[in-house]
């Protein structure tokens, strides 16, 4: 470990290298951060208020100084680094889920939340897609879990962040369609954080609309004002 540490030092001083979480020298995410993290147990929760049709959703932590740190140095930044471990989190989530819901289902979707077009031009790669590509590859080696783009935005629609709850319901209504000529599906929804639940709602509805059996929602952290209803 102290071996580590000085090599993070040397990284930070010769190339400004620092951790994602903290911002002290460190490669990534350093042990702090990490242990941080993975000190929450998932737990559901649900938006208060919560949206009418928000479906059964479980996270790993509370969106945190740390974790909002990190997702944005993963989303806006481009750290994909951390991609391997917040995938980590979400397939815990997604394996959760699947528990709560005593599902016996053969084969199961990671299905990401779409990202506005114009923030995924602007960030250079879709981070919900990667994690949800990532933690379906962990999850396959136990299971028959892959992940699907089946979602699809049926019109444009301004990017979350800095929005209000009554904002981001208006902004996300009827929003999302499901990819045509897609067999039905049993699917997980998946996205990096739940804040008032608009997005996790409006992808169930569209999913359900499109003929999918959905298990419930998984994400990597969970805002402050969700309360945990239970933990698992």
């Amino acid at each position: 470990m102290e071996l580590e540490r000085v090599v993070s030092a040397a990284g930070e001083l010769l190339l400004g290298s620092a951790c994602h979480g903290c911002s002290e020298p460190w490669w990534g995410i350093c042990p702090r951060c990490r242990a941080a993290v993975l000190s929450h147990g998932c737990f559901v929760t649900r938006p208060d208020p919560c949206p009418a049709g928000f479906p059964f959703t479980v996270s790993t932590a509370p969106y945190d100084a740390i974790l909002r740190q990190l997702v944005s140095a993963h989303k806006e930044r481009g750290a994909l680094s951390l991609t391997p471990f917040l995938a980590g989190r979400l397939a815990a989530a997604v394996e959760a889920v699947l528990q709560s819901t005593a599902s016996q289902a053969h084969a199961v979707v990671l299905v990401p939340v779409p990202s506005a077009r114009a923030a995924v031009r602007d960030r250079g790669f879709d981070a919900t897609w990667a994690l949800a590509r990532r933690a379906a590859g962990m999850l396959r080696r136990q299971s028959a879990v892959r992940a699907r783009r089946l979602l699809r935005q049926a019109r444009p629609i301004r990017d979350q962040a800095g929005l209000s709850a009554d904002q981001r319901a208006t902004n996300l209504q009827n929003a999302f369609r499901v990819a045509p000529a897609v067999p039905s599906q049993m699917v997980i929804v998946v996205d990096d954080v739940v804040t008032t639940g608009s997005s996790l709602t409006e992808a169930a509805r569209a999913l359900r609309e499109g003929g999918h059996r959905v298990f419930g929602a998984a994400t990597v952290a969970a805002t402050q004002r969700d309360r945990p209803v239970a933990q698992i």
